[in-house]
């Protein structure tokens, strides 16, 4: 299986997305940091072997909303990020906004753990 490596560009792209469409603050995107949040995560893929595709959206989702590169909505643009990576390796996700909003806020608090947000999109998908 090859693994798709998310680029920062696409992140960026999102990220404007959200702040065209919803409220929060434009401004300066730490672009050292973000490249950095993800190559943490292309890093962990190669040198773990890791292959399971929610695993690796629960990771991209975590280390963007931690990493506050991002002006603002960084928790959304994390998550969105997850969503993407899932449908492009051909997941559809069942979408509870409110309930993923309250994760990912779970999830940079360190409530839950990269596992605990990869079973949490796992069974959105597979309760289709």
């Amino acid at each position: 299986m090859a693994i798709i490596v998310f680029p920062w560009e696409r992140v960026v792209q999102i990220n404007s997305i959200i702040l065209d469409n919803q409220p929060g603050m434009k401004g300066a995107i730490d672009l050292p940091k973000l490249k950095g949040a993800l190559g943490r995560i292309d890093n962990f893929i190669l040198y773990n072997n890791l292959d399971d595709i929610f695993e690796i959206a629960a990771n991209y989702a975590i280390s963007i909303a931690v990493s506050h590169a991002l002006p603002d909505a960084n928790k959304r643009t994390g998550l969105m990020v997850a969503l993407e990576y899932l449908s492009l390796n051909s997941y559809e996700v069942e979408v509870d906004n409110d309930n993923l909003a309250k994760v990912m806020v779970d999830a940079v608090l360190s409530k839950i753990e990269v596992n605990d947000l990869a079973d949490i999109l796992y069974s959105a998908y597979s309760e289709k």
